[in-house]
């Protein structure tokens, strides 16, 4: 187990001048204090960065109205090895040919802008607070900091949130990126925070191992001159007809190979999937892919139906989150106090700290008993998958606060979409 963290994800500050539609602070459910990292929090961590492999300035607001992140980014350079990443993640409007400038000379050396649409129109509405222009801007200043530092190798890239709206204009995006000699584009699905935004996601709820199980028991109910497809009706009738009965029987005879061989079948998923939605997505991403070759971006696409083997990319990679208050968390879903949608139900986030670098040090908090064990219990993916299982969502995961899942962990991570890779971040 390792001894310390190789990334660090900082938060710079949870005031943002946009109000973008599909971001948490816009939601009811959010309960996010708003202040900025300071002197005291950042300095406490420094000890962490000569072993980083980066040092990421993120969170829920936007860095650059930090006024200390140069002198932040400066230490990250001093003190962390020579190959390590220095990046941040921004909106883009506060990004001066001045500003980017003295993030050069601070040392950054990854950027990544968030631009969810090329369509000036769109923007305005999805970006609530900026405009296509301030985009613009943002890549000529970085452009033009480039030709003024041309010993630095910075990479440039693209956060883009993925959501029914602007899904077919995500090839066009690439060759737009192309064209502003973008390094890569990081693609994630959208979360829904509100109950609006769900109309917006564009990921299916099944597995292809679930479609390619349901598929074999489909064929068994042709034989049997019956059909899935009707299960869903037989399930509420009182007085089942023979057919019926048989119906139920064999969709109970799926979900018992399924869960035999891991793969969680949930029958609501299956049938209501619209046909031909994955074709769709999928000419989507093998364009915006083709593109993203010829013009040499590393482009990084979501999964466009969930993984049945799951990953948390933040504990394998040895991640440690820290808020702009000091507070440590290991992850994206439960470093803050929110709630997001599931199947039309809210869901109750209640973040997960283990110290506080304000007064203990972040190395004792990484090797603390409890952080370990939560590290370790994750690792084994030994939780219920609620996501692909549950034709609801049980009190198990919408109570507030979390207790225990159906198996009794007393890990939250039964019904994260992270690990599930529909979620994407800069790392």
């Amino acid at each position: 187990m390792r001894q310390a963290p190789e990334k660090l994800i900082l938060e710079p500050t949870t005031r943002c001048n946009f109000k973008c539609e599909m971001c948490v602070k816009q939601s009811k459910g959010c309960d996010i204090a708003e202040g900025d990292l300071d002197n005291d929090a950042f300095s406490r961590c420094e000890s962490l960065f000569p072993s980083l492999k980066s040092v990421i300035f993120t969170g829920i607001g936007e860095p650059l109205l930090n006024e200390n992140l140069e002198t932040y980014i400066s230490r990250t350079r001093d003190l962390m090895p020579q190959k390590s990443i220095r990046g941040f993640q921004t909106n883009g409007k506060l990004l001066t040919r001045n500003r980017a400038l003295s993030l050069f000379k601070a040392g950054i050396n990854k950027i990544c802008i968030s631009v969810d649409t090329i369509r000036p129109g769109l923007f305005d509405a999805v970006r609530n607070g900026g405009t296509l222009s301030d985009i613009n801007q943002a890549f000529d200043a970085v452009k033009y900091a480039k030709k003024m530092f041309p010993q630095t190798n910075v990479k440039i890239g693209i956060e883009f949130v993925l959501m029914k709206k602007n899904m077919e204009e995500l090839p066009l995006l690439v060759e737009w990126a192309g064209k502003r000699q973008v390094d890569f584009i990081i693609v994630t699905h959208v979360v829904a925070y509100e109950k609006h935004m769900e109309k917006e996601i564009a990921f299916l709820n099944n597995s292809h191992e679930a479609l390619a199980l349901y598929e074999t028991f489909k064929q068994k109910a042709k034989i049997k001159e019956i059909s899935l497809a009707q299960y869903y009706q037989a399930l509420w009738k009182v007085n089942k007809s023979k057919k019926e009965i048989e119906i139920y029987k064999m969709a109970g005879k799926l979900k018992k190979e399924g869960l035999k061989q891991d793969l969680y079948i949930n029958l609501f998923h299956i049938l209501s999937e619209p046909s031909g939605e994955y074709g769709r997505i999928r000419t989507v991403f093998d364009q915006a892919a083709t593109i993203a070759h010829k013009q040499g971006i590393e482009l990084t696409l979501p999964s466009i139906r969930p993984k049945t083997k799951r990953e948390c990319c933040f504990i394998e990679d040895g991640s440690m989150f820290v808020s702009w208050d000091g507070n440590v968390s290991p992850c994206y879903f439960l470093w803050h106090k929110y709630t997001v949608m599931r199947m039309g139900y809210i869901k109750h986030v209640t973040p997960v700290f283990f110290g506080n670098v304000h007064t203990v040090s972040p190395e004792e908090i990484w090797n603390k008993d409890e952080f370990k064990k939560f590290r370790t219990k994750v690792a084994q993916y030994d939780y219920p998958n609620c996501h692909a299982w549950c034709e609801t969502r049980c009190d198990y995961v919408l109570d507030e606060p979390f207790h225990q899942d159906c198996y009794i962990n007393d890990i939250p991570c039964c019904d994260c979409h992270w690990n599930l890779g529909l979620l994407n971040c800069l790392a």
